[in-house]
């Protein structure tokens, strides 16, 4: 029997070499190593027994905090009695893990790279060109070059290129000749107009067999046994054509008036790109700041035997094999929860309504901006960031990206930033290491 205290934190069981206990005694008293105390008696006689006994004494019972443990109680794997299913009470040993001390506290005197991306002249005429491309229209055009839609009647030929009896006709058909996958197909409708014919392998041309079936207007099981040779009489032709860079683009995007002309608009790309590339710095700096504080706390000592069987206890597909292999990352990943949990009570982090909010319209905004919506006002993305808060699994999402982001500020406030301006494909290269 050890006659030093028992453990009544991490750094006791460490210095024991415990990574867990077989038995946790929580009381409402104070810890007093005392005969006359029945938890005294009663964690002394279980440690009598070869048990490793830690104590919790007067806990704050507001706070679930102030019983700190990594993972879930586990059922014991040794000492675990066969259960008598005619006794009336039965007895359950759970192992436990309680989690270590780690340091959380920050100054300036530390430093963490802060990168901000250069916008270049080629990254906004990209944008620029896709943003053109995304704002575009079909217009009607008299002859196919190449790259059109097509309205037609489209007929089915039988080996001799005539008619099929009872083969297929679709007279509203349509296809698009820029996705055609056969370059003799592409070749014969070249050129053609308006009320000309065109005979062709559709199935060379259209390999995929749910675009080949919605071209035949049949379903999947009847194209299954339609022929390879069509005729299509053109009705329609047209092709889709870059938005311009002018007024009506600049009002279609950011409303009447507020870009005046071309150099204003590059300036508002520019920015948006800025913005878009703000996600890109935050997230670098919290690969950054996460290393750095991990390895602050690098010599903290986590109960891995425990965890180990703890991953492959909440993952029936994990093999204890695969956890071994990675295991490294998990450590790394347990230990930044414990900093950011030991950051989140040290400096009073909370997560208020009005930044899930926020989150679901910086969401909502990078969504729409995909697809070339840009300048939406606060109103519209309230919206939209309403709608998500209405999921609860979003809403949770939401709260968990605030509070990390509430944590990253945390860290920003209290460390010193190498802030350094960088160009894309340097930015690029960070991640290669």
């Amino acid at each position: 029997m050890i006659h030093d205290f028992l453990p009544i934190c991490r750094a006791d069981m460490d210095k024991r070499g415990w990574e867990s206990c077989d038995f946790v005694y929580v009381c409402g008293d104070a810890y007093v190593d005392h005969p006359s105390f029945g938890h005294a008696i009663i964690s002394r006689m279980l440690e009598a027994h070869g048990y490793k006994v830690g104590i919790i004494a007067q806990p704050d019972w507001k706070n679930q905090e102030s019983i700190q443990i990594l993972g879930e109680p586990l059922p014991n794997e040794t000492e675990q009695k066969e259960l008598n299913l005619e006794d009336e009470n039965f007895e359950f040993l759970y192992d436990i893990a309680l989690s270590p001390e780690v340091n959380a506290k920050m100054s300036k005197r530390e430093k963490i790279p802060f990168y901000t991306i250069k916008v270049d002249d080629e990254m906004i005429d990209k944008q620029i060109e896709s943003i053109c491309k995304n704002n575009g229209n079909m217009i009607a055009v008299d002859e196919i070059e190449g790259t059109e839609y097509l309205k037609g009647e489209l007929i089915e030929l039988d080996a001799d290129g005539n008619v099929k009896e009872g083969g297929i006709k679709n007279e509203d058909a349509s296809m698009s000749v820029f996705h055609m996958k056969d370059e003799e197909a592409v070749n014969a409708f070249k050129g053609k107009k308006a009320g000309e014919e065109v005979k062709f392998n559709a199935v060379k041309a259209y390999p995929n067999k749910t675009d080949f079936a919605a071209m035949l207007g049949v379903t999947k099981e009847e194209a299954e046994h339609a022929g390879e040779n069509y005729c299509f009489i053109v009705k329609e032709i047209k092709r889709y054509i870059d938005a311009e860079v002018n007024e009506e683009l600049f009002t279609k995007l950011y409303g009447e008036g507020v870009v005046k002309d071309a150099a204003d608009f590059r300036n508002r790309v520019k920015a948006d790109i800025e913005n878009q590339l703000k996600g890109h710095s935050e997230y670098r700096f919290t690969i950054d700041a996460k290393e750095k504080l991990i390895k602050k706390n690098e010599d903290v000592v986590l109960p891995e035997t425990f965890l180990k069987r703890w991953i492959v206890a909440v993952n029936e597909k994990m093999t204890p094999e695969e956890v071994e292999k990675d295991f490294e990352g998990y450590r790394d990943e347990f230990k930044w929860q414990l900093v950011k949990s030991a950051i989140v009570k040290d400096y009073d982090v909370k997560v208020e309504a009005e930044d899930m909010k926020r989150e679901g319209r910086q969401i909502a905004a990078a969504q729409l901006q995909q697809y070339g919506l840009y300048g939406l006002t606060d109103e519209q993305l309230d919206g939209f960031a309403a709608k998500l808060l209405e999921d609860e699994k979003q809403r949770q999402h939401l709260y968990e990206r605030a509070l990390d982001n509430k944590v990253f500020d945390v860290i920003r406030e209290n460390v010193k930033l190498e802030e350094q301006e960088i160009s894309m494909a340097d930015f690029e290269k960070l991640f290669q290491k």
